[in-house]
């Protein structure tokens, strides 16, 4: 407890010295006249009334950035208008290959509206738009992707002789909006990935984050909305010859002080893929990201997996959360009523937290479950910290409690600063986990052990040589079991170049004590077309000594355009063992993937994935296909045929309809 006191004191003392150093600190909020047509075409009479942002900066090389950047941004009494002009002296190497909505823009040149509503300089909702008008969501803490459900906003764009422009509209009722607010936190932001470069508004020095934002002063926001989006579907079912049909709905209620409420009835998350992993040895097993949506929305505002690892909730029969913002308040609440085998049970969380910076806060945390016995967590959690131009630091802590048949703890001190290219980073963490840790709804792999890991990293990212970017990182972790004899100690060094020819290379060794095991490994990577999201691949090769025995992996990753809009996939891995005295170790993993767009609201996939593994003499295999066809209207109507089911061990020979219409309400 004494830790949380003095966070509790330190936190307040930051509170009052806390500031961004942003350059400048604040602009003035436009209200347009009239409201600029959205097409992409930034006609300066449109524009006439917005604030000119000139003055776009290149965090790493300093000053402004060598390609200019105009932007324009306005208000009307429904939504915030923005424009983006970009000059470009080579258009003909602009890149802009995703159309469809939503999808993984990471590879194109964009450009990015972020805004904090509370204008505190916290995780901002992110619009971004690349230089084909597509465009995608961010939601801070978490989200689906219907486009009801998350609200619509407008863009358009356009490649010209001299560059790109781009034109955003974004109705104020998408943003949790506290009433009474005269100012928002905002960040734009440029990505041109062909040169590794980011240019960005306002002026944060040499550490990017948009998290250091300017204020937009003195609007005039709207009196809040209320808006219920209900997501009712139907889905029947075909297989051998039986037929089923069955429904749910979500739901999810926006009320007007920037709050979030959701409810789901028998929601079908069998027809969404589960993450698969790669091929990997380890002693113990792995996280998997979680890929359902009633579990993904607002998901930051609930405890992490080391109390609540929703993956282990297999079916969700109904479920109820709320989560917001109030003040300098955070907090979520989720319940729900699951099925686990045989057994039907009950799990309950809740999480509040109080910041007295963006970085620093106290905060508590429940969790409360029924399989297979009735078990209570509670625990606290706090942190100081802060963001400036030279980098972001913090120290948190958390300490949890398990009351079940038996009781155990967890605690964990982390103190981790992120720096700018040329400045060294380092992270450094001390986890204490008793014996009898061990809640059903939570991700404890290893129990009864005390350690500490360590981390550095250093990167540069050059101007004029053939090396965009490279990196080296070295991290060691030591952990040693309740009594005190070692459980495992792990060295790692690891170094990463990027370069202007859109190639990769990176080198990998480690060195593990876990014993009766001395682990010695080196991997080495290559990456090629690394710019090109639907051309772009890579090989790993390792080998070593793994679990006393002789360790060879590959894995080989390649992605195909090979007429406009079919883009395949391969992933193909393997791990061999080989022991003196006992059969060895094999795993063998492959995936393929096709896709065709028929337009950016319309698309056909395939998946098969072939997994064979034989650990301690155990086979398993997984030899599964799945055909999909995904239809995602603008209206938010979606429709989902379905052959096969994606999370089976072998091909289900089962045809799925599935429709969602949505139905929205606002007062």
């Amino acid at each position: 407890m004494r830790v949380f006191v003095g966070l509790l004191f330190i936190g307040l003392w930051t509170a009052a010295l806390w500031g961004q150093a942003v350059d400048p600190a604040a602009i003035p909020a436009r209200k347009l006249l009239a409201a600029p047509q959205i097409d992409g075409v930034v006609d300066p009479h449109e524009w006439a009334d917005a604030f000119a942002i000139e003055a776009f900066y290149d965090p790493v090389r300093g000053g402004r950035g060598e390609l200019p950047t105009r932007a324009y941004l306005g208000y009307t009494n429904e939504a915030i208008y923005v424009a983006f002009v970009c000059d470009d002296p080579e258009p003909q190497l602009i890149q802009a290959q995703q159309t469809r909505r939503d999808s993984n823009l990471e590879s194109d040149d964009r450009v990015v509206f972020a805004v904090d509503p509370q204008a505190r300089g916290l995780n901002p909702y992110q619009f971004i738009v690349n230089p084909r008008g597509t465009q995608r969501l961010v939601v801070p803490e978490g989200t689906t992707t219907n486009i009801r459900w998350q609200g619509d906003w407008s863009a358009a764009a356009r490649i010209t002789e001299t560059g790109w422009s781009a034109e955003m509209r974004i109705p104020f009722r998408m943003l949790r909006l506290a009433p009474g607010r005269t100012q928002l936190g905002i960040a734009l932001a440029r990505y041109i990935p062909r040169r590794a470069e980011s240019y960005i508004f306002p002026n944060t020095g040499n550490y990017f984050s948009l998290r250091l934002q300017t204020l937009w002063q003195g609007i005039e926001l709207p009196r809040p909305t209320t808006s219920l989006v209900v997501l009712p579907y139907m889905l029947g079912e075909t297989e051998s010859n039986a037929r089923t049909a069955r429904g749910g709905v979500d739901l999810k209620l926006n009320w007007g002080q920037g709050q979030t409420a959701l409810l789901t009835l028998n929601p079908d998350f069998s027809s969404i893929a589960a993450d698969v992993a790669s091929i990997d040895f380890s002693y113990t097993e792995r996280a998997l990201n979680e890929t359902r949506p009633f579990f993904l929305e607002g998901s930051g505002f609930f405890p992490w997996r080391r109390m609540f690892y929703s993956v282990r909730v297999p079916q969700l029969n109904a479920g109820a959360k709320a989560f917001g913002r109030v003040g300098a308040w955070d907090y979520g609440l989720m319940g729900g009523e699951y099925e686990q085998r045989t057994q039907r049970g009950q799990f309950a969380i809740g999480r509040t937290r109080y910041r007295f910076t963006p970085q620093s806060f106290l905060g508590a945390f429940y969790t409360f479950n029924t399989i297979p016995a009735t078990e209570r967590l509670i625990g606290f959690d706090g942190g100081i910290g802060q963001i400036t131009g030279s980098g972001e630091w913090q120290l948190s802590a958390t300490h949890a409690r398990l009351s079940a048949a038996r009781e155990g703890t967890y605690t964990v001190v982390y103190l981790y600063r992120q720096a700018p290219p040329g400045q060294l980073g380092f992270s450094a963490d001390y986890t204490d986990i008793s014996p009898h840790y061990a809640p059903t709804l939570a991700f404890v792999p290893e129990r009864g052990w005390r350690g500490f890991e360590l981390g550095l990293s250093y990167a540069q990212q050059p101007t004029s040589t053939p090396i965009l970017r490279w990196n080296i990182e070295a991290e060691f972790e030591t952990r040693h079991r309740y009594g005190g004899k070692l459980l495992d100690e792990r060295l790692t060094l690891s170094a990463e170049v990027r370069r202007r020819n859109h190639t990769l290379l990176g080198i990998q060794a480690q060195h593990l004590r876990r014993p009766p095991h001395e682990d010695r490994t080196l991997s080495l990577s290559v990456g090629w077309n690394t710019h090109d999201a639907y051309r772009n691949g890579a090989l790993t090769y390792q080998f070593g000594r793994q679990n006393s025995g002789n360790s060879r992996y590959w894995s080989l990753e390649q992605r195909w355009e090979p007429i406009p809009r079919l883009r395949l996939g391969a992933r193909l891995e393997q791990l061999r063992i080989t022991y003196t005295h006992r059969p060895r170790d094999i795993a063998e993993q492959a995936i393929l993937t096709l896709n065709y767009e028929i337009d950016p609201e319309r698309i056909l996939g395939a998946r098969w994935l072939y997994t064979r593994t034989q650990f301690s003499g155990r086979p398993r295999k997984v030899d599964n296909l799945y055909l999909t066809y995904v239809q995602r209207l603008r209206s938010g109507q979606e429709l989902y045929l379905l052959w096969g089911l994606p999370n089976a061990n072998r091909t289900q020979n089962r045809l799925t309809i599935k429709l969602i219409t949505p139905l929205e309400l606002q007062r």
